[in-house]
């Protein structure tokens, strides 16, 4: 079983959560739920309708599309964190590389937690912005070998 105490130390360890008052991780850490997955389970699918962020608590996932690997995350980094903002269809597949166990935050039960904390908006607003900024560094890069051939 895993104690709310737990949860709570997992948020902290991450930039989304980590500047959040002690009541508002409490908050978070309620409606987050325990699950796992074995080596090579996807669990999720490009494609799909997103409907949860994922926090890995332990082991190593690869983001993958269309073959190639986009990234991999391991403990205490989120994945799949835009489907807690609007039911987009998933960009990319994620697949476990270890066993693996996550914190699911269901976007549903998300929503209702920023109506009545609309604080945690800004917080993963900005984390989402850096990614951007990252991914369109990783493309201006590939643009350069690409135009240097």
């Amino acid at each position: 079983m895993e104690f709310l105490v737990d949860k709570v130390f997992s948020l902290k360890s991450i930039s989304v959560f980590e500047s959040l008052p002690e009541a508002s991780l409490l908050d978070v850490a309620r409606i987050m739920e325990i699950e796992e997955f074995e080596r090579g389970e996807e669990f999720i699918k490009k494609g799909d309708i997103a409907e949860d962020m994922y926090i890995i608590k332990s082991g190593k996932v690869e983001v993958h599309h269309d073959g190639s690997v986009l990234a991999v995350l391991g403990e205490n980094e989120i994945v799949g964190e835009l489907a807690i903002l609007a039911p987009i269809r998933r960009t990319a597949s994620v697949s476990a590389i270890t066993d693996v166990i996550v914190y699911r935050i269901g976007r549903e039960f998300f929503m209702d937690l920023l109506y009545e904390k609309p604080e945690l908006m800004s917080d993963i607003i900005e984390v989402l912005i850096g990614r951007i900024i990252n991914l369109n560094e990783e493309l201006k890069k590939y643009k350069s070998i690409i135009d240097k051939r």
